[in-house]
């Protein structure tokens, strides 16, 4: 499947920020949001809305994998917006959504895409709902994801590349884990 190959690569090799030596995961956790509404049914075209579901959706998974983080903060609106710099996602304006014509079936071009402004009012839900109709991902991509197995594979890409081995304020603290080690042993 050449398809599923490029879009690993491309999930492999996200734009994010570096905070403390460790990759920002809130783009993986929104694909894997994405992913896991277009399994359920939920998502049912390549249109990705910043609906409630989705936000529920994310911070779940949020929670499941980087629990109360250390480092970063959960935040939707920034891997949806900021998402647009990856080649296989692109938003689209209220506007443009009223006059839009049937999309090709091939993968978004860098440089073809025109490049959104932040909306006023910024990293809110509100100020991006009022300035995006909604994301378009890769005709390509949404039908990869109708295949368990391609799902199955861009989780393993995402979880692995962007979820695990991040500090959690909710992780054990290790000295005194190794001070404790003795006593496990002799109960044991």
């Amino acid at each position: 499947m050449k398809e599923l190959r490029h879009y690993t690569e491309a999930f492999s090799h996200l734009h994010t920020a570096t905070k403390k030596g460790f990759r920002a995961p809130h783009k993986a956790v929104l694909l894997l949001a994405v992913i896991d509404l277009v399994e359920e049914g939920a998502i049912t075209s390549p249109n990705i809305e910043l609906s409630d579901r989705l936000i529920r959706q994310f911070d779940k998974l949020w929670l499941h994998f980087l629990g109360n983080s250390a480092i970063f903060i959960p935040n939707i609106t920034q891997p949806f917006f900021h998402m647009q710099y990856e080649s296989f996602w692109r938003l689209v304006e209220h506007a443009e959504s009223h006059m839009a014509m049937v999309a090709e079936p091939l993968p978004y071009v860098e440089g073809r895409k025109r490049k959104m402004d932040l909306p006023q009012g910024g990293y809110s839900v509100k100020a991006m709902r009022r300035a995006f109709a909604y994301a378009e991902m890769d005709n390509q991509l949404f039908l990869l994801l109708q295949n368990a197995d391609a799902r199955a594979m861009l989780r393993v890409v995402l979880i692995n590349g962007y979820l695990t081995n991040l500090p959690t304020r909710t992780m054990p603290d290790l000295s005194s884990l190794i001070l404790a080690i003795p006593f496990i042993a002799f109960v044991a």
